[in-house]
């Protein structure tokens, strides 16, 4: 018997990580730590066992952690799961209400919260597993739209998951991805954003625990909601409403796992160091206080790089007839949209803000046009993902490409 062919166990599991103590949020400038609770945040995931074989895939109620951060995270849940970091995918619901890890203000404090409860989550789903069934569903969703003048292209795509016993054919977890930025709500207040109020509100109507993966959305923002200062309660609620509609729409028929596995696709990219005449236009473009991000592109000149070499890798997870795969960075949706296609694969979902989140990464034409998403924010996080302008140009179409290439390796061989 080929381990493809073996039974298939399955387990869904969730822990809340708001934190009880202040905390800087990350997303927006806050003037001051908040402890203020509005939602709360949760992380949640779902284990899949056969043949000896674990992988895992979780969901965070946060903005996305470093990718160093995140590597340490997969590799403490690939510990208490007894797999490799490779087989633990780890998404960001991206909400822009939630605590920074890295900040000086609790920040460590907040990070040893979440991966203790991740931990403990981790071995819950071991006691909870069960012979499952999956089913897959596509929709559609008009809960954003594009952020970028000139530019309407959205991905509208609704994706789903159902997993269900095969013994009770109770349903164990729905898994959910969709298009756009959980950045409605801008005060000072812990927030899962539209994505928490969406999953409680699709979870009463189907019944069933909900996981919802943000996606290609690094241009996207929620449909009727102001670019940069967001929006209201209500509105958060409209959008959760929108969503919710929607996945009432999705029908699933759910069958016995023949083909499941994870596996990463690593690339080098590069991103070119602006010279100081470029470096000094951008910034004055801006309109923002550049000063440190010129710093840093002047220590890269002096220490002779033109170019900085980023290793990254998209990561798959292959089930029956679909996929959802990422990479860090907050894509444009329009890579997804072009992975699809190239692989003439409905079901194939390329997102960003896994495994960890960094810069935008947009197609070459956006590229071309500037703005905050492809040039200007590189002065604000650089720090984080320590980056200093966006990829080569030639980046997306490289991305797509690789994804639709990772799809036909796993099912030309027939699994």
């Amino acid at each position: 018997m080929t381990t493809q062919s073996l039974p298939c166990r399955a387990a869904f599991a969730q822990v809340d990580i708001t934190p009880d103590f202040p905390v800087d949020l990350i997303g927006y400038a806050r003037p001051e730590p908040v402890r203020a609770v509005l939602h709360p945040l949760f992380a949640q995931l779902i284990l899949w066992e056969r043949g000896g074989e674990r992988f895992c895939l979780i969901t965070l109620d946060t903005l996305g952690f470093t990718t160093s951060l995140a590597q340490m995270m997969r590799q403490q849940v690939a510990s208490a799961l007894g797999t490799r970091p490779g087989h633990v995918m780890l998404c960001a619901t991206h909400t822009h209400s939630a605590p920074n890890p890295l900040s000086p203000i609790n920040g460590a404090r907040y990070w040893d919260l979440v991966t203790g409860r991740l931990r403990a989550c981790a071995h819950e789903a071991i006691a909870r597993l069960a012979p499952c069934l999956a089913g897959w569903a596509l929709g559609q969703t008009d809960i954003g739209e594009n952020r970028r003048p000139g530019c309407s292209v959205v991905d509208r795509r609704l994706g789903g998951l159902l997993l269900e016993n095969a013994q009770t054919h109770a349903p164990i977890v729905l898994l959910l991805r969709a298009c756009a930025h959980a950045n409605v709500l801008t005060g000072p207040q812990v927030s899962s954003d539209y994505i928490g109020l969406a999953r409680e509100k699709i979870a009463a109507s189907r019944k069933c625990p909900v996981m919802i993966l943000q996606g290609a959305s690094g241009n996207l923002k929620p449909v009727g909601v102001d670019t940069v200062h967001g929006g209201t309660l209500d509105d958060a609620m409209r959008i959760a409403e929108q969503f919710a509609n929607a996945a009432t729409q999705l029908s699933f028929t759910p069958r016995p796992v023949t083909g499941l596995t994870m596996m990463e696709y690593p690339l080098l990219l590069s991103a070119p160091v602006p010279s100081a005449q470029a470096a000094a236009l951008l910034a004055g473009q801006s309109g923002m206080d550049a000063g440190p991000w010129l710093a840093e592109c002047a220590r890269l000149r002096q220490a002779g790089i033109k170019s900085q070499a980023i290793p990254r890798a998209v990561h798959f997870l292959f089930l029956n007839e679909g996929c959802f795969c990422g990479i860090p960075d907050e894509i444009f949706c329009e890579l997804a949209l072009e992975a699809a296609r190239l692989a003439k694969a409905p079901l194939l979902f390329f997102s960003g803000y896994t495994n960890g989140c960094t810069g935008y990464l947009p197609t070459a034409a956006e590229r071309a046009k500037g703005g905050f998403e492809t040039h200007y924010s590189y002065m604000i996080y650089y720090r984080y993902h320590g980056q200093v302008m966006p990829f080569a140009s030639d980046t997306a179409c490289r991305l797509s490409h690789a994804v639709a290439a990772g799809w036909r390796s796993f099912f030309g061989t027939g699994c």
